[in-house]
C-alpha cells in the first residue's frame, strides 16, 4: 500500500511539473505573438514594419477615412482626421468617433503631441502629413499616392492597398466588384447616348460658386462615367496652389460659366432657387430649367475623389441627368443598399434623402470665407 502510494507521488508531481512548462510555453507563445511583426510595402514602395496582430493606426486625409469602416476596420483606427469627426453620417455610423483623438485637421496640419499621445504603431498618409510625422516622432508611415486627378484605376489600387494593410482583402474585393457592376450598369443604360449630346455639368463651390474643378481633377472622370461633360473641360485647376482653396479647385470668372451654359449645376451652399434670382446666373440654361442641385453629402463630401462618390455621385449624376433612362430605379434605394452591402450599416429613408438633397451634415473647408472678387 505505502508502494503504491509512493507512486502516486511521484505521477502527480511529473504532471505538476509538465503543466507548468506547458504554462511556460504558452507564455512564451502569447508574448512571441505579441512581438511578431510583418512588412508592408507602402503605394511609394517603402517597405513598412508593424504588428503582425492587433496593429494600430493613425489615418490622415478626410476622404480616406471611410475606407477603415468599409473594410470593418476601424476599431484598429486610434488617431483620426478632424474632419471625419464633422460628418454627420460618420458620427452615427460610430459613435465612438468624436471621442478618438484627432491629431490631423487640414493637409499640413498635424498635431505632434496628440499624435504621441494616442501612440498608434503606425500613420498612414499622403505626403505632406507623412513628411511631417516622420520629421517629428519615430512612428512608421505608411505613404499614399494619389491627387485630386486620380481616376477609377487609382481608386480601386488605393483601396485594394487598405485592404492588404487592415487585412482585409475580402471586403476590398467586396467594394471594388460593387464599383465595377455600378459603373457597367450606367453604361449599359446610357452608354450610347454621342458625346455631343451628352449633358454639360458645371461644378461651383463657395458663396460665389465660381470655385470649380477643371477638366485635368477627377470630377470629369466621373462625370465621363455618368455619360456627362465637365462644362469646363478645357480648363486646368490643379496647376498652382490656389489661396483660400481646397487643392484641385480654382476660381474661374462668370463670363466662363456664361461661355459654357451647362445643361446641371451642382452647388455646395446656398439655395439653388437663389441663382433663379440672381441676374447673372438667371439666363444660364440650367437655371432657367430648374436643374441647378446641392452635392449630395454623405460619409464624407461627394466633391471629393473618395470610394464612396466613385460609386454614388456618377450614378447621381446619371439619374438627374437622364432620369428617363432609370424610370424603372429609385435612387434612395440604391443609396440604401450602397451603405448596407458596402459598411454593413442601414441607412433610413430619411437619411437617404437627406444624404441625396446635401442636408447630411458636412464640413466646409477654407473657400468658406472667400469673397467673390469677379464679376
Amino acid at each position: 500500500m505505502k508502494r503504491a502510494m509512493n507512486l502516486f507521488v511521484f505521477m502527480a508531481v511529473l504532471l505538476l511539473i509538465g503543466t507548468g512548462c506547458d504554462k511556460k510555453k504558452d507564455e512564451r507563445t502569447v508574448t512571441t505573438a505579441k512581438n511578431e511583426s510583418r512588412q508592408v510595402t507602402d503605394m511609394t514602395g517603402r517597405n513598412i514594419s508593424i504588428p503582425a496582430k492587433a496593429a494600430t493606426f493613425g489615418v490622415f486625409g478626410g476622404p480616406i477615412s471611410q475606407i477603415p469602416y468599409m473594410l470593418g476596420a476601424q476599431d484598429s483606427v486610434v488617431a483620426v482626421t478632424k474632419g471625419a469627426q464633422m460628418m454627420e453620417l460618420m458620427n452615427l455610423m460610430d459613435p465612438t468617433l468624436k471621442t478618438k483623438p484627432a491629431p490631423r485637421t487640414t493637409n499640413g496640419n498635424v498635431n505632434i503631441e496628440t499624435l504621441l499621445a494616442a501612440n498608434p504603431d503606425c500613420v498612414i498618409a499622403f505626403d505632406v502629413d507623412g513628411r511631417i510625422v516622420e520629421k517629428h516622432t519615430e512612428i512608421p508611415v505608411i505613404f499614399l499616392s494619389g491627387n485630386m486627378g486620380a481616376a477609377f484605376d487609382e481608386l480601386r489600387e488605393e483601396v485594394r492597398f487598405f485592404g492588404e494593410v487592415f487585412q482585409k482583402n475580402e471586403r476590398a474585393t467586396r467594394y471594388v466588384t460593387y464599383l465595377d457592376k455600378t459603373l457597367k450598369m450606367i453604361k449599359e443604360r446610357i452608354g450610347d447616348i454621342p458625346v455631343e449630346k451628352r449633358k454639360k455639368i458645371f461644378v461651383g463651390e463657395g458663396s460665389s460658386h465660381l470655385q470649380t474643378l477643371g477638366g485635368d481633377t477627377f470630377i470629369t472622370k466621373w462625370m465621363d462615367a455618368a455619360m456627362c461633360r465637365n462644362a469646363i473641360l478645357d480648363v486646368n485647376t490643379t496647376v498652382g496652389q490656389h489661396e483660400g482653396m481646397h487643392t484641385g479647385f480654382m476660381e474661374i470668372s462668370m463670363e466662363q460659366v456664361i461661355q459654357s451654359n451647362p445643361d446641371m449645376i451642382i452647388i455646395d451652399r446656398g439655395k439653388p432657387a437663389d441663382l433663379k434670382q440672381d441676374s447673372r446666373w438667371q439666363e444660364i440654361k440650367a437655371v432657367k430649367e430648374n436643374r441647378v442641385y446641392m452635392v449630395p453629402s454623405g460619409v464624407f463630401l461627394w466633391s471629393r475623389p473618395s470610394a464612396e462618390s466613385a460609386v454614388l455621385y456618377p450614378l447621381w449624376m446619371a439619374f438627374k441627368a437622364y432620369p428617363e433612362h432609370f424610370a424603372d430605379l429609385s435612387y434612395r434605394d440604391e443609396l440604401k443598399r450602397f451603405y448596407r452591402e458596402i459598411f454593413e450599416y442601414e441607412i433610413s429613408d430619411q437619411q437617404a434623402d437627406k444624404i441625396e438633397n446635401g442636408k447630411m451634415g458636412r464640413v466646409l473647408f477654407g473657400q468658406k470665407l472667400r469673397k467673390n472678387k469677379k464679376g
